[in-house]
């Protein structure tokens, strides 16, 4: 469970670490705050709600594994 907690961490960790990179090589001090609505698709908040949504819901599940695993520890 460790090294799969690891591997988890580090895999998420190097993919907002490349996704942050990429984007500031690409737009430079022009980037938007929201990626999701900062390229001209201003409308859909809802969708902004939906993903603040589902990030809760994932914060909700890791938090389970995480207390899980440092109880059994």
């Amino acid at each position: 469970m460790k090294t799969a907690t690891t591997i988890g961490i580090s895999a998420s960790t190097s993919f907002y670490m490349l996704c942050g990179l990429l984007g500031y090589a690409a737009f430079g001090n022009d980037a938007p705050g929201n990626y999701l609505t900062g390229f001209g698709f201003y409308d859909p908040f809802w969708l902004v709600d939906i993903a603040n949504l589902c990030i809760v819901i994932h914060l909700l599940g890791a938090y389970q594994v995480l207390s899980r695993f440092t109880t059994l520890h």
